[in-house]
């Protein structure tokens, strides 16, 4: 029986860019925290009568929007954590764009595959 092909190519067959990109991912989730969400910057009242904010001057709040299963929540930050969570959310958000940038380079080494394999066959489109 013939030996089949890793389906996930080993490391050096990788692009630079791929591998730089999954060096990077792996470094910032194991060694820093990260939040997936954003922070919103809202304006609110505190309820208490007689304040300056029921007469609309309202009360600066930093909230982090996240989603959990399939609702979305809007959670309070105290002033003492904000520059915390903002370091969190900023690792979530890069680490988000570097496995955006892993996906595509799976997705064109999946279509370049996809192509010489279609090519063998003698089914390829013509472009």
């Amino acid at each position: 029986m013939p030996r089949r092909a890793p389906a996930v190519p080993s490391r050096t067959l990788r692009s630079p860019q791929e591998r730089d990109a999954r060096s990077q991912a792996v470094r910032r989730v194991a060694d820093q925290a990260l939040l997936r969400g954003s922070l919103v910057r809202m304006q609110r009242t505190c309820g208490k009568p007689g304040c300056r904010c029921q007469k609309g001057q309202k009360h600066p709040a930093l909230c982090l929007a996240i989603r959990l299963g399939n609702q979305r929540k809007m959670i309070y930050i105290p002033r003492p954590l904000e520059g915390m969570v903002r370091r969190w959310v900023e690792t979530g958000q890069e680490v988000d764009g570097l496995l955006d940038a892993i996906s595509q380079q799976c997705l064109e080494t999946l279509l370049a595959k996809k192509k010489e394999t279609l090519a063998r066959k003698g089914k390829e489109k013509p472009a």
